[in-house]
């Protein structure tokens, strides 16, 4: 405690210690290996609980429930791993499951596998907390906590099912009897496949009705949450493929930089033509709308150098840039003569002061669509020919 001039008294803070980032990235990658370790350990403790029942250091209605329990913290602990590796906040909040899994068990059952398995647990997690302020901080990428969720539900299912079929064993025909009868009949029941077990009880009816409602419920759940989102990435995988593949057997196109009104027109105008165009744009909804109206696209900035070489410029008949900004027309004409040095780029701009730094960065020509606007107006105010492209719309007889 020290005073301070107005006559209070502060306490003094204690100074925060910071480990290096390259000591903490050791740290945190040994814990992930000893989470997978401890959770195979796990695992093996429950298999031998079950195969070989030790003697329980005292008796009670719950004697002999453990292995499903330590099994069940086992498979957490080795899923957790490499969110534990990527320091992900989720990988410390759910790791905290496998100590009050395992520790219950001991309380409920106490023989020396699950003592051993609590032990276990809680070594781990007491390992892991020095460093939690790592993960509350988050970690880069994403958090992934939508995905655990699910398999840490359908652990958690796994385990009710197993554990409360062996409890009301008798309120079955057959009875169950034995945590390799339990663990069939709860898979069966969850995956709606059907099973030789049929309840004979209201109470077991219920239980039924219950484990089938949260089976099917966690199924659809991963199915939304794991199974599409993998779907969608093998799907845009094949699709980058095959966009791969024909730019690669495309000659003497066109490329349009940008999707501007100005790039939509351009691209409608040449296509109309015959010529071969394909479209270059960061604006993912730009390139899906023009996509569904048959034009070839690709989703990239045609400023960068392997955007471009991805759409065959070496092979290209010319360059259209016609970009929104005036500032990244002129980086991409830049770009595209340092790749091409006697590709024709024509190159559009907002402004006329910008038109002699398009050509000076290496454009052929460069239009001011402010300026050929003007032109068309001030003909069509006149009553001139209008050139053509230019719609004059029905005279009035």
């Amino acid at each position: 405690m020290s005073s301070a001039p107005g006559g209070e008294r502060t306490r003094a803070r204690r100074p925060v210690s910071l480990q290096p980032p390259d000591v903490f990235a050791r740290r945190v990658r040994r814990l992930a290996l000893w989470s997978t370790i401890v959770g195979v350990g796990l695992v093996v403790v429950g298999i031998a609980s079950a195969t070989y029942p030790p003697r329980d250091f005292y008796h009670d209605a719950f004697s002999g429930y453990d292995p499903p329990f330590a099994v069940v913290a086992g498979i957490l602990l080795i899923v957790l791993a490499p969110r534990v590796r990527e320091r992900q906040t989720v990988a410390w909040l759910f790791s905290l499951l496998a100590p009050a899994l395992t520790c219950s068990a001991a309380l409920a059952s106490a023989n020396p596998y699950s003592v051993g398995a609590a032990g276990a647990s809680v070594a781990y997690v007491a390992a892991l907390s020095p460093i939690r302020s790592g993960f509350y901080r988050g970690a880069p990428g994403r958090s992934g906590a939508t995905e655990l969720a699910v398999v840490v539900a359908g652990l958690l299912t796994l385990l009710f099912g197993t554990v409360g079929s062996l409890e009301i064993g008798g309120d079955f025909s057959p009875n169950v009897r034995g945590w390799a009868e339990a663990l069939y009949f709860t898979v069966t029941t969850i995956s709606t496949n059907g099973s030789t077990v049929a309840p004979i009880t209201n109470g077991g009816r219920l239980f039924v009705v219950g484990l089938i409602f949260l089976g099917v419920g966690i199924f659809l759940s991963a199915v939304v949450v794991l199974f599409l989102p993998f779907l969608e990435r093998r799907l845009s995988g094949l699709t980058a493929r095959l966009e791969r593949a024909q730019m690669q057997e495309l000659e003497q196109h066109v490329l349009v930089c940008g999707a501007s009104p100005e790039a939509v027109a351009t691209a409608r105008a040449l296509r109309a033509a015959g010529a071969r165009t394909v479209l270059v744009s960061p604006d993912s909804n730009a390139i899906e709308l023009l996509r569904s109206e048959g034009f070839r696209t690709h989703l990239g900035d045609p400023s960068v150098e392997e955007d471009l070489r991805s759409v065959g410029i070496d092979r290209a008949r010319a360059v259209v840039v016609a970009q929104a900004s005036d500032a990244e027309n002129l980086l991409t004409v830049i770009t595209a003569r340092a790749l091409q040095p006697n590709l024709r780029i024509v190159a559009i701009a907002s402004s006329d002061s910008s038109l002699p730094k398009l050509r000076r960065a290496g454009a052929n020509e460069a239009v001011s669509v402010v300026s050929v606007a003007a032109q068309l107006m001030s003909r069509a105010a006149l009553g001139e020919e209008s050139p053509p492209g230019a719609d004059r719309g029905a005279r009035p007889g």
